[in-house]
């Protein structure tokens, strides 16, 4: 077992195998969800196998079905008294059966508010089954099958979960007066009183007419079906769905019902049961308030459907108004999207504004996730999916369309994003739209498949995008004529082009399955995310402002670190805040300067150096930054100009811009300037001051090593061993100095203040000793301003380097988003030490020829004294050590019989041969030295506080 463990701890190690980019398979309750349409807190409570019938009030009545529940031959003969096997389940606010059979034979999504009674059946001992009366009165005669104990655990759970609901029992009846079953039911009841009975509420419809002839569309006997149907099946919140409701709403809903049964169909009823009033109330908290979208939304409002009557009308745009706003304050993700008015108009012509709100919510967030977004990464991932599906079912119509370059997208996008509601007449439109809430997005491609299909031959003659949306275009507008009308058979002749598009569609394409898409979906989802991305990236960074001190690649660095670091944003989905609040900043700078302290070890307070800065950044004060904002903010802070950079940071504190500070002010800028050098003071970075005698020490370390030989041939040594702490004290002692030393001569150069600030003591000697300290003294106000900081700062050299280097050194845009860890930074800067060569070479140089110089005045000072020439070579040297050696590229002239190796370099031997040094010393002077090249390939090891340089 030994050897399979190894090989699948190398597989899981392998990128193949990188769960990360496997798409995340979805758990039994969101399958459960997602196949019978419930809310998303519904979850599975219990499940069991079980026999379901349903017996109308009817039946019941002439059959005495609840106590004969055998599968007897007259009984199985009766269609209405079917006995279906399959699987029960509870959950919180429903039961839900679905048969074994093919999941289509009989369905029930039975809300337990409907629930009027619930009775044991008396059975035989080994039997276990119960009586379910629903407020349609059709009653459920449910029989277990399994042990006893696991039935009466079933029932007991759901007894429990009953209970829990009895406090919704008493929204259900005005929930369904809004429903037009209810009132074609009651209606038509024997002995009803039909003037008490009142129509609810519809769509526009009602007042516009629905488009189409009635008489024509068959509308009445479509309704007396389905009001059967009603009577025997339940409806709403209670119908059990078996196969005469599929085709029912296969042949075409009736225009008065086709606003609930999409709203059943595609779930909407459940939610908007769940969320009574939440549409209204949307609409009164946020009246008045203007955004964005509701902008967009007044664009597009007369441009919804504009060949239907009503929204010609101030009623029809209004409704649209009222259901796109509501939307775009529940979704601020979405907000408002091209074609969402096209689809919500088309809604509101069956549908009430709440229903066609919740049914909108549930088209756009469940059935076609993406399509409208701000990215529309739903459209174009199916438009992937749609390519990839004709390649494989008409590969010589995928041929064809290559070869001449044809952009099916462009042809087909538009049917998937307003569901052929914009390519075909709505009459046709709205039965696609039936089919679609039924079974989902695989009806979209089916459909357009079937187009392709039956289009298919005339297409291969077509060499161009425009006369390919020609012809389809001609074939739309031909749906309702004679599919065969030169046929000798009656029937064939009376088939439409549109009978003839569904028969095609559901019957050839039958085998495009949820399975398939989802598989393609998966498959095509990375490429089309990441060039969304891409594009994305590329557009902001081509829109932001000219920065001078940022290369491209930091500014890059910083796009991906600054929406890496806000959680919630999808660029490719279109989805969350693309605003940084101040955690999320504080993240962010963590991730970049040293000095940016982990939100663990951060004691934040309002007037901090980081609440500053992002309030500097923040010029908007919105309280977020955009990445324009940090982008803007951290070019100038990485400005290595000495005098700006001084600027830049007296302006942070300087937040009314008026020039000056005053003496809390100055008390801020100190701690600032102690929060930003707090790396520096620790020793966890180096300054150039303290990099300098790092060198300094090592090279004095080499020559000291040297003298000791006494040798014509300077040998340097195998190792230089460094006290880290000696210098991380000396420079923490420096900073801390150059803090006192500010604060010192900032209240000595301070100015008074033009209105004095008057402060009440009480305790006479604790005034005298506030007197006594010009810092604190309230009766001599001070101000500093920028002339005087500039001053101050220019006077310390530490503070000088800081706003002249150690500032922007100390931000490290080059950084991936990859990289949080910053404990390597001390490691790293002894790693780049001596990287280049040439700055210790140099040092070693200087010594070498000091003390030559130095041996050869002690042995005769007056041919010294007669060159002046060398006395100002030397003055150049001493010059050039002052500071140039840092820079410099030139070795100089070395001495003649001086041979000087690297560090790490080739053993040191005192047998080399003058041929040798010769053209030791031609390299030397060449382009790169042996030295540069030992000293840059230098090994670093860090001994507890000691830095050993090896070979």
């Amino acid at each position: 077992m030994s050897f399979f463990n190894t090989i699948r701890e190398r597989a899981s190690s392998l990128s193949i195998f990188d769960k990360a980019n496997v798409p995340k398979k979805p758990s039994k309750d969101e399958l459960f969800r997602e196949e019978f349409k419930l809310p998303d807190d519904e979850t599975i409570i219990d499940e069991t196998a079980a026999e379901m019938l349903v017996v109308s009030k009817e039946d019941s009545n002439q059959n005495n079905a609840s106590n004969n529940f055998s599968s007897n031959e007259n009984q199985l003969s009766n269609h209405s008294n079917f006995v279906f096997s399959g699987k029960l389940y509870l959950t919180k606010h429903y039961i839900v059966f679905r048969d074994s059979f093919d999941r289509k034979s009989c369905v029930i999504v039975l809300n337990l508010s409907t629930v009027k009674k619930v009775e044991r059946i008396p059975s035989r001992a080994y039997v276990f089954a119960l009586s379910i009366v629903t407020n349609c009165d059709i009653k459920l005669l449910i029989q277990f099958i399994g042990i006893r104990s696991r039935s009466e655990e079933f029932s007991y759970k759901l007894k429990t979960c009953l209970r829990d609901n009895v406090s919704n029992t008493k929204k259900i009846d005005p929930f369904l007066e809004s429903l037009y079953s209810e009132f074609i039911v009651k209606k038509n009841e024997p002995g009803a009183d039909k003037s008490a009975i009142h129509s609810p509420d519809g769509g526009l419809g009602q007042l516009f007419k629905y488009p189409g002839d009635p008489k024509k569309l068959r509308d009445k006997s479509k309704l007396r079906l389905w009001y059967d149907y009603f009577r025997r099946y339940g409806r709403n919140l209670s119908i059990a769905r078996q196969k005469m409701f599929y085709k029912l709403l296969r042949v075409g809903l009736p225009n008065r019902l086709r606003g609930e049964i999409w709203e059943l169909t595609s779930g909407a009823m459940y939610l908007r049961y769940q969320n009574l009033g939440i549409y209204e109330k949307l609409l009164k908290d946020n009246e008045g308030t203007s955004s964005i979208a509701i902008d967009e939304i007044e664009k597009d409002l007369n441009r919804s459907l504009p060949e239907y009557s009503a929204y010609q009308s101030e009623e029809g745009i209004g409704r649209l108004r009222r259901v796109l706003t509501a939307y775009s304050w529940k979704n601020p993700d979405v907000g408002y999207c091209q074609a969402m008015n096209i689809v919500a108009a088309a809604l509101l012509i069956f549908q009430t504004e709440e229903q066609a709100f919740w049914t909108l919510s549930v088209l756009i967030e469940k059935f076609v996730p993406g399509y409208y977004s701000k990215t529309m990464y739903g459209t174009l991932l199916d438009q992937k999916v749609f390519e990839s599906l004709v390649e494989k079912t008409m590969p010589i119509l995928w041929t064809h369309i290559t070869k001449y370059d044809i952009q099916l997208s462009v042809v087909s996008l538009p049917w998937f994003l307003s569901l052929f509601l914009n390519s075909m007449p709505l009459v046709f439109a709205f039965r696609i739209i039936d089919v679609f809430f039924l079974h989902g997005p695989k009806a979209l491609f089916q459909v357009a498949l079937a187009i392709l299909r039956i289009n298919g031959e005339e297409l291969l003659e077509i060499d161009d995008d425009g006369t390919f949306i020609s012809v389809l275009k001609d074939y739309f507008s031909q749906l309702d004529d004679s599919a065969h009308p030169n046929s000798k058979d009656p029937k064939f002749r009376q088939l439409t082009k549109f009978q003839e598009l569904l028969i095609v569609a559901f019957k050839e394409f039958s085998n495009i399955t949820d399975e398939m898409i989802n598989q393609e979906r998966n498959k095509h989802k990375p490429s089309i995310l990441q060039n969304i991305e891409t594009f994305i990236k590329r557009s902001q960074l081509r829109n932001l402002p000219r920065t001078p001190n940022l290369s491209k690649e930091h500014i890059s660095n910083i796009y991906d670190r600054f929406y890496n670091c806000i959680q919630s944003h999808k660029a490719s989905l279109g989805v969350g805040s693309s605003s940084m609040e101040f955690k999320t900043y504080q993240q962010f700078m963590n991730g970049f300067c040293d000095w940016a302290l982990p939100e663990e070890e951060y004691d934040s307070h309002p007037e901090d150096f980081l609440h500053r800065l992002f309030r500097n950044w923040d010029k908007d004060s919105k309280g977020v930054l955009s990445l324009t904002d940090v982008v803007v903010g951290l070019d100038k802070l990485v400005n290595k100009n000495l005098m700006e950079s001084i600027s830049y940071f007296f302006e942070i504190y300087d937040y009314n811009n008026k020039g000056e500070v005053d003496r809390e002010g100055i008390l801020q800028i100190s701690e600032g300037l102690l929060y930003i050098t707090k790396p520096l003071q620790d020793g966890k970075v180096f300054d150039f001051l303290t990099k300098k005698s790092i060198e300094n020490y090592i090279a004095d370390k080499i020559v000291e090593k040297q003298n000791e030989t006494n040798d014509e041939v300077i040998l340097l040594p195998s190792e230089v061993n460094i006290d880290q702490e000696i210098f991380q004290r000396e420079q923490g002692e420096r900073y801390l100095s150059a803090a006192s030393d500010f604060i010192q001569r900032a209240f000595e150069y301070a100015q008074p203040a033009e209105v004095p600030e008057l402060i009440e003591i009480d305790d006479k000697k604790d005034l005298e000793k506030i007197k006594a300290n010009a810092a604190l003294d309230p009766n001599h106000p001070l101000t500093l301003n920028l002339a005087t900081f500039r001053m101050v700062i220019l006077a310390d050299e530490s503070y000088e380097l800081l706003f002249s280097e150690t500032l922007s050194s100390s931000i490290h845009l080059d950084r991936s988003t990859n990289i949080s860890d910053k404990g390597g930074i001390l490691r790293d800067m002894f790693d780049g030490l001596l990287a280049d060569g040439r700055r210790v070479a140099n040092q070693v140089r200087r010594r070498m020829d000091s003390s030559a110089t130095s041996s050869s005045n002690n042995h005769d000072s007056s041919s010294i004294k007669s060159k002046p020439g060398n006395a100002s070579l030397i003055e150049e040297e001493d010059e050039d050590d002052f500071g140039a050696d840092a820079t410099s590229n030139d070795y100089g002239d070395l001495l003649e019989n001086a041979e000087i190796q690297a560090l790490g370099d080739v053993p040191v031997s005192n047998n080399v041969k003058k041929d040798d040094r010769e053209n030791e010393l031609k390299v030397l002077h060449g382009e790169m030295t042996e030295i540069e090249k030992g000293l840059q390939n230098q090994s670093i090891s860090k001994d507890k506080n000691l830095i050993e340089f090896e070979n």
